[in-house]
């Protein structure tokens, strides 16, 4: 009797031993990630959001958890074009941030080949999304000249925007958060060009400017010589005036006058003492007749 049930007491310590060993593991689903469980005879019905929990007990056959990462993720297409109308490469870098789409969860899990127990999302991007975008964007700008590309990037980048959205949203599993052109490298040839006609457009400014210098000179140059001018006239005329009265003012009395008072001059100056006194009264009976004549 005390055998049986000592024997009873350890099959049962035997059986909550195996029950304890075959136990489910504890799993975790990390954030931004979703988790997919793998049985014996594929994978199960669900995605499993972020949480912890253990896998069912199992005795032979054991489940497994696979988890994919649904975070926004940024990929870079380094690209060199081919500008047809140009025949000129130009090189660029594709930048864009995608995520996968909620509704393609179960699909990937079952489409793309897992590296241990995660799905690489980048894979997924490399199979089902480079190659069409590339090719997109190729078809796109090449539609363009390198120097539109150059003068008007905003509005190419936003129609390259608008129509890669429209594409990848709809041929692809993944959803668009950003896309747009970076490190645009031109061909040394059109860069040249540029160089060239900023040049010349700074020589033409500086030009202009000089131009202002000497147009500025010259009209003050041409002020001075009107204002030369004026003063001239005013001076010439102020002369003429001055003429005139002088003119007026010179009547004949006048003139006898002055003839008189240098006569007299004349007759006590010591340099012409010694002319004669008839001489003297000769000059001034000329001086009185002729004035008389011109009365």
């Amino acid at each position: 009797m005390k055998v049986f049930k000592m024997f009873k007491i350890v099959t049962l310590m035997a059986i909550v031993s195996m029950l304890a060993a075959c136990a489910g593991e504890p799993v975790e689903v990390p954030p931004t990630h979703v988790g997919k469980i793998m049985g014996k005879d594929g994978f199960r019905e669900g995605i499993i959001p972020n949480s912890k929990f253990r896998l069912d007990w199992c005795w032979w056959y054991c489940d497994s958890l696979f988890i994919m990462s649904v975070a926004d993720q940024t990929y870079t297409e380094t690209m060199d074009l081919f500008m047809p109308q140009d025949r000129l490469v130009m090189s660029f870098d594709l930048r864009l941030t995608l995520t996968p789409k909620p509704g393609e969860y179960d699909s990937l899990f079952g489409r793309v080949n897992p590296a241990g127990n995660t799905i690489n999302v980048f894979d997924i991007y490399q199979t089902y999304a480079a190659p069409i975008i590339r090719s997109e964007a190729r078809e796109i700008l090449s539609a363009y000249t390198i120097a539109e590309v150059a003068s008007s990037r905003e509005a190419v980048n936003n129609e390259l925007t608008s129509k890669l959205t429209q594409t990848i949203e709809s041929k692809t599993p993944f959803t668009v958060r950003f896309t747009g052109i970076a490190d645009i490298t031109y061909p040394e040839v059109i860069t040249n060009a540029q160089i060239a006609a900023a040049q010349r457009r700074e020589e033409i400014q500086q030009e202009e400017a000089q131009l202002e210098i000497s147009k500025v000179a010259l009209e003050r140059e041409l002020q001075e010589e009107r204002l030369k001018r004026a003063i001239a006239i005013e001076k010439a005329q102020a002369e003429a005036d001055v003429n005139l009265i002088l003119a007026d003012s010179v009547t004949p009395a006048y003139v006898t006058y002055k003839q008189l008072e240098a006569l007299q001059s004349i007759a006590v100056s010591e340099n012409t003492k010694f002319l004669p006194v008839e001489m003297l009264s000769t000059m001034a009976g000329q001086v009185m007749i002729g004035n008389s004549e011109r009365k």
